[in-house]
């Protein structure tokens, strides 16, 4: 019956809201009766008191005994007078219970209308009767009010009664009370017209990120979802529609990945197989083969660089952490330019290292960082026409270490420079100059310094230079140069 979280929120308010309705009224409404009953109960000790003080007063000037004054035209008067301004039945009693005087036609002076046992328990605990029938003497319960009427020696000798049954039926209160049960049922609707559409907003807003779900797990990445208001549906709403752009530039690059890794490992692989099936078959002259061995050679050295580049980019991606340890990245560029001397000097190249007399100590991944450095300046050696320049400075400013390579050459469009961190992008202007190279090394830069927390940054002149920039964390108590000194 509740199975749809629709139905359970309009079941759960729908108690809710009753529980309240009903505590409320209860509420209400006994405060009413209470309030109502605690005034009659008041006037009713006025009513008795009055008689008591009356009869008192008529003993003080007159002769006549308390059983003829109760029994006189004058005192009759004024307990009917007061009987009916309070609207109560008075009556005065013995001690043993019987009537001595009445504004009842139902009662007759000498009449038994308590037992002595009664008016006792009276005597002791009148608070016990403010509410009842006064053990069986009444027909239903009313509300009580007594005074006692003592003689010369403070003995008690009349008991008065005063009941009424006006608060126990207090119009006020039934008709207020009525009142609040009819305007409780129109809150009621009106509130279950609220919450049903409230609800079903709510849920009609998890059914569509539902629907929305299934589509994107079915690959669809295109569906949106409409949006419109502040709360969290909508922002809920909003964290979907971007995780499907997310999905759908995840896919787009999933699928451009996968074909630039085909295509780049396909062009090799064709290579090979076609060298390899001339000289088996004898289409290639047996004086060519070593020609053709070595171009098979530098297509599977190319194989082997592709796969070690798609498998550091696995890792990477993997989300391992970095193995950060303080070392000298001044001697770690060093080593990578005495690695590269050979591509260097083969072209001619003019090396100009700033800051190379002072070491600077970093707190990161070494073998990352070498990565980084051996990327970028094999990149610029690539970049660099015969004769050229490639400037590589690293300076400590504050609590940064600042990396700069740049080379001079014919630079990078500023419509590529968004680009070049991509997987596999290659400008039309690199396909020319690196032959060899899998358009991955500047995205491996890039994620390198993205897991250090740091980010590179790109300067390049059409025609004069390129600059990439990064910083990496000094390493804490190590020396920044050959001095021990520290700087600033």
């Amino acid at each position: 019956m509740f199975k749809s979280v629709f139905s359970r929120m309009l079941a759960a308010f729908t108690v809710i809201l009753l529980l309240c309705i009903t505590l409320l009224v209860f509420v209400v409404a006994s405060g009413l009766f209470q309030e109502s009953q605690e005034k009659e109960l008041s006037e009713l000790g006025v009513a008795a008191n009055e008689i008591g003080f009356f009869l008192e007063e008529m003993q003080r000037i007159s002769t006549l005994p308390a059983p003829l004054l109760l029994q006189s035209e004058s005192f009759h008067s004024n307990l009917i007078g007061i009987a009916d301004l309070t609207e109560a039945d008075i009556s005065v009693l013995r001690m043993d219970g019987v009537v001595a005087a009445t504004s009842t036609r139902h009662l007759k002076i000498g009449e038994q209308m308590l037992s002595r046992e009664t008016v006792n328990r009276i005597l002791e605990n009148d608070a016990s009767y403010m509410i009842s029938d006064l053990d069986g003497a009444l027909e239903r319960r009313t509300l009580n009010s007594f005074a006692i009427i003592g003689d010369e020696n403070g003995d008690a000798v009349y008991l008065i009664v005063v009941t009424s049954e006006k608060a126990l039926n207090s119009e006020i209160a039934n008709s207020v009370t009525q009142r609040m049960v009819v305007v409780a049922i129109w809150i009621f609707f009106a509130a279950m017209i609220i919450i049903f559409l409230i609800s079903r907003r709510i849920t009609d807003s998890i059914k569509t990120l539902c629907s929305v779900a299934r589509e994107y797990a079915q690959g669809r990445f295109n569906i949106r979802i409409k949006v419109n208001g502040q709360d969290e549906i909508t922002e809920l709403s909003r964290a979907f529609n971007n995780m499907a752009s997310g999905l759908a530039k995840l896919e787009e690059n999933r699928n451009s990945f996968i074909a630039n890794v085909s295509h780049d490992l396909r062009t090799p692989m064709t290579t090979i197989s076609g060298f390899v099936d001339g000289i088996l078959d004898g289409t290639i002259p047996p004086e060519d083969h070593q020609r053709y061995l070595q171009t098979i050679s530098a297509e599977v050295h190319r194989l082997s660089r592709l796969v070690n580049t798609l498998l550091e980019i696995s890792r990477l991606e993997s989300g391992k952490s970095m193995k950060t340890a303080d070392f000298n990245v001044t001697e770690t560029a060093r080593q990578i330019l005495i690695s590269l001397m050979g591509k260097i000097e083969a072209k001619r190249l003019d090396i100009e290292f700033e800051g190379g007399d002072e070491d600077v100590y970093v707190l990161a991944d070494p073998d990352a960082i070498h990565q980084v450095l051996y990327n970028l300046i094999d990149n610029a050696i690539k970049f660099t026409q015969e004769k050229g320049t490639i400037t590589i400075a690293i300076t400590a400013k504050g609590k940064k270490a600042l990396v700069r390579v740049r080379n001079t050459g014919e630079g990078i469009p500023e419509e590529e420079i968004t680009h070049i961190f991509e997987r596999f992008y290659k400008s039309d202007r690199s396909r020319g100059l690196d032959k060899t190279g899998t358009g991955l090394g500047l995205y491996i830069v890039k994620t390198i310094l993205e897991k250090h927390g740091e980010e590179i940054s790109v300067e390049s002149v059409v025609g004069a230079y390129t600059e990439f920039r990064f910083g990496l964390s000094l390493s804490a108590g190590k020396p920044r140069s050959k001095g021990g000194d520290l700087m600033d």
